[in-house]
């Protein structure tokens, strides 16, 4: 009977929901399944089937327990903006604010707190905005789906962008009026270096709303944070982004403790370094412990999701790797008596770090620089996303998305944001004449802090899988006057990174110490070099050529110059 009543489940979970006739004799409910399971599990028990019950009936009921019948959990994610959007529209199309983005901050709360704990519907007909109304519609599709294939089918809803209490408070209102008030996780982003900054007081203000806290208290006072490597580096570089992202892991820790939630943190990594990608056991291992406590949350994403997966062995291997890494940091950690004089070295060094950088991108050459000498211009052709490599239509930085930034400073084998800024801040700290005690305490920093022995040693990586003979060959793609005001910059700072710290890991090659890495990287340059001159002397002919088929024919011909030394270089974007 348990399977027809499967083969019923399978046969109406085929169709579409809306060609959909409740089949009375399927499960409707995977608890209903388990049940079932739980009496023939008892049953062997009590009539010494022990063997069984605990063996392919227990496997069987762990696959019941993880898969249920929606296979994997969705996450669904959608930028601050559009819910604001929505939320602005529906209060003018009821009369109750003309301009709701006009309000104070202060004020949004307190009408979005009200209108939470209001039983009336917030919305009713979607006649709104085609926009508006898909933001709305996705709110009432995710219960849906909670309705029709398993509760746990979509689990969390990811906030891009999250800069202010009413950004969480606007999915909430959203989500109470699909019927979802205290049935999904609502998960703030925090990006830039600024929201990293503010995101443990904002989170202690949410945790203190009203609405909020019955919504998270139906959620088993559990609360997922999700913290991004990507904007964080590109708002701020490679130096301070890893530390803003430490101190933030660390706030909030202590904030959740203080409120009596449970966190756990989502952390937004890439496969590139600029993204926060690199060996993910060490990463977990440089967490701070309280922000851990055995659990984790992370993205895998692009080249990552093959490297890692496509082979079992391999796979297995990893997802070893990180549960030992999440367990070693959540039982007794090491005590590091000079972890506060530490920390004040990396808040200098991470200002440093920070001015070189920005000093670099906000120069007036850079965009041009960037533009002309990277395949920036053709990443919306790619493939590697569903968003557009920009968020406005503007020539800005700050509005570039931060897979094609990172993935053409890879192209161009700069590989910027893995370690630009770096060595300006070791220099400036070490001062002209390397000062002996400064370096020997940078030294005892990197062998007794995780945190800082993986950050320094992802830029060994990022430096090693960098070649400015080859940078060369990209930047002669602009003119004397760009090339000279940003390529010479980049060659210094280059030379001032690999020098520095070379000093402080003592030794005389990049990875010295990553023996099968450097081999690596060495095996495969010979490989991967000779399509980036391929793929200069093609973005080359192509700005020359007026003809539009030529052109489409070389733009194709580029971008299977991309992916070739994408797959080539590994940890690309």
């Amino acid at each position: 009977m348990m399977f027809r009543r499967l083969r019923a489940t399978r046969v109406e979970n085929e169709r579409p929901w809306d060609d959909r006739a409740r089949n009375p004799r399927a499960y409707h409910r995977v608890e209903d399944l388990l049940e079932d399971l739980r009496i023939i599990e008892r049953s062997l028990i009590e009539n010494r089937g022990e063997r069984i019950a605990r063996g392919r009936l227990a496997h069987l009921i762990r696959n019941v327990q993880v898969f249920g019948f929606h296979l994997a959990t969705l996450d669904v994610r959608q930028h601050s903006a559009r819910h604001r959007a929505a939320v602005a529209e529906v209060f003018a199309a009821y009369d109750l604010f003309a301009d709701y983005n006009a309000l104070a901050e202060a004020d949004k709360v307190r009408v979005l707190t009200n209108e939470i704990l209001n039983l009336r519907p917030f919305t009713a007909q979607l006649h709104f905005t085609a926009e508006t109304n898909e933001t709305i519609g996705l709110f009432r599709l995710i219960r849906r789906a909670k309705e029709e294939v398993d509760e746990y089918a979509i689990q969390t809803y990811i906030i891009s962008m999250t800069s202010s209490i009413s950004n969480l408070l606007e999915v909430l209102l959203l989500a109470k009026d699909a019927g979802l008030f205290g049935r999904i996780n609502i998960a703030p982003l925090f990006e830039t270096v600024a929201d990293l900054e503010a995101a443990p007081q904002l989170m202690a203000a949410l945790f203190a709303n009203d609405a909020y806290r019955k919504h998270l208290a139906a959620q088993g006072d559990a609360q997922q944070i999700m913290i991004g490597y990507s904007d964080s580096n590109k708002d701020g570089g490679y130096l301070q982004a890893n530390w803003m992202l430490f101190k933030a892991q660390r706030a909030l820790a202590r904030v959740c403790d203080e409120y009596n939630v449970t966190l756990t943190l989502f952390h937004g990594r890439g496969g590139s370094l600029g993204r926060g990608g690199g060996p993910a056991n060490r990463a977990i291992l440089a967490q701070p412990p309280e922000s851990v406590r055995g659990r984790i949350k992370i993205t895998e994403q692009g080249e990552v999701v093959s490297g890692r997966y496509a082979n079992v062995g391999l796979a297995q291997r990893h997802l070893e790797q990180l549960v030992s890494a999440v367990l070693l940091t959540s039982g007794r950690r090491p005590h590091y008596a000079q972890e506060e004089q530490w920390a004040g070295v990396m808040e200098e060094l991470s200002e440093s770090a920070y001015r070189a950088y920005r000093s670099l991108v906000t120069k007036r050459e850079f965009l041009r620089y960037f533009h002309e000498t990277t395949p920036i211009d053709l990443m919306g052709a790619l493939n590697i996303g569903s968003r557009p490599a920009r968020r406005k239509a503007t020539q800005d930085i700050s509005d570039l998305r931060a897979i094609p930034w990172v993935f053409s400073w890879t192209q161009s084998r700069v590989n910027l944001p893995a370690w630009y800024g770096v060595g300006a801040a070791f220099e400036q700290w070490l001062g002209p004449k390397q000062d002996a005690k400064r370096l020997a305490q940078l030294q005892e920093m990197y062998d007794g802090w995780p945190f800082f022995r993986t950050a320094i040693d992802n830029v060994q990586m990022g430096l090693a899988k960098a070649d400015f003979a080859i940078a060369a060959l990209y930047a002669s793609l602009t003119d004397d006057v760009t090339r000279q005001a940003i390529f010479e910059e980049l060659c210094a700072e280059y030379e001032r990174t690999l020098t520095t710290v070379l000093t402080i890991v003592r030794a005389p090659d990049l990875l010295e110490r990553e023996p099968v890495l450097r081999r690596s990287i060495k095996v495969r340059n010979p490989y991967v070099d000779p399509i980036n001159y391929v793929q200069v002397a093609l973005m080359r002919r192509m700005r020359d050529e007026t003809d539009p088929d030529a052109v489409q024919r070389l733009r194709a011909a580029v971008l299977l110059s991309v992916n070739g030394i994408a797959a080539g270089l590994q940890n690309t974007g």
